[in-house]
């Protein structure tokens, strides 16, 4: 027991030096692992710098309006590569080439390097707005908050439109233009003059009406017929001119009529509304869905307070929607 206790003091004695040499060992390895890394770092950072420098220089090409596959083989032929950084709408510039880059045209650098491209998107593709119907400054601030100018504005006496609302758009509604095209106009001066014969809408009206307007303004009628038509007998379906078109005394004008075969006891569809009323016209759109497909049986624009009175071919169980300036106002199932 004497001995062992002897040994342990001599351990607790001794131990300081023992720390005291692990401690120096510890710095002598830390000492030698930080001069083996500086060592490698400037090892790697001269073969690598060997390696870059042993490059040829060359001068970056112009890309500029290239379209891109020309501008990777341009920069592949002078050893260099590409990155497109980005695209942006540039109506000045095709869609899919280069608008700049990084570096620039005429810099000096080793073969390898990276060129950086932005490619044009072309011009920002606009929907046309629908500002038919629509009155003269609310039409023109539509186009303006739809990125659009307004271009020439002309006057002309509508049957149907009135003064000082748009009686029709150049280019049409829903067709796709660039940003801050400028969209031609022209505005109702309101009723014709006595001496001016403007051409009706006869949609979905009977063959006898236009009968009777054709023969007292002196007009031909050039007739075509549909049997095939969803629409009852003798209902026009399609005209020419449009409506509002000044028309001449012994012109002719189209009318296309339906003459599909109809039985006594054929079963339609009645859809009926009445338009709230109010000072503005209004689009009214008709939509029929059955077992034939979905149809679009009425797109015009009508008076406040007009009554709309359609009778379609039975489809089975079907149902129908009004729209009324884009605005779904009623739906409702048929039997």
């Amino acid at each position: 027991m004497k001995k062992d206790k002897e040994l342990r003091d001599d351990f607790l004695d001794d131990k300081p030096i023992v720390f005291a040499s692990v401690f120096k060992a510890l710095a002598v390895l830390c000492i030698i692992g930080v001069f083996l890394a500086i060592v490698g770092f400037f090892s790697f950072d001269w073969a690598f710098s060997a390696i870059v420098h042993s490059r040829e220089e060359t001068t970056v090409p112009d890309l500029s309006k290239k379209p891109v596959d020309t501008a990777i083989d341009i920069l592949a032929n002078a050893n260099l590569a590409i990155f497109k950084a980005g695209e942006e709408f540039q109506p000045e510039i095709p869609s899919g080439s280069v608008i700049r880059q990084l570096p620039p045209a005429g810099t000096i650098v080793r073969e390898g390097k990276v060129v950086r491209v932005w490619l044009s998107q072309g011009s920002e593709n606009i929907e046309v707005p629908d500002v038919t119907g629509v009155l003269q400054r609310n039409a023109e601030l539509m186009l303006r908050q739809s990125h659009l100018t307004v271009g020439l504005k002309q006057t002309a006496s509508s049957l149907t439109v009135e003064k000082g609302y748009v009686v029709s758009q150049t280019p049409a509604a829903g067709e796709l233009v660039s940003k801050g095209q400028p969209i031609d106009l022209v505005i109702s001066s309101g009723k014709p003059l006595s001496s001016q014969i403007l051409m009706p809408d006869f949609r979905q009206k009977k063959l006898q009406e236009a009968n009777r307007w054709a023969s007292e303004n002196n007009i031909e009628i050039q007739l075509t017929e549909d049997k095939n038509s969803m629409f009852p007998n003798s209902t026009i379906i399609r005209q020419y001119p449009s409506p509002d078109t000044e028309i001449t005394p012994k012109s002719s004008i189209e009318i296309t009529v339906s003459t599909r075969p109809v039985s006594d006891d054929e079963k339609t569809h009645r859809i009926y509304y009445e338009l709230p009323q109010g000072k503005n016209q209004n689009r009214v759109k008709i939509v029929l869905i059955d077992s034939i497909g979905e149809r679009e049986v009425l797109n015009e624009y009508r008076q406040p307070g007009s009554k709309i009175d359609l009778t379609v071919p039975y489809g089975g169980d079907a149902k129908f929607r009004i729209y009324v300036d884009g605005v779904l106002v009623r739906e409702k199932e048929m039997k």
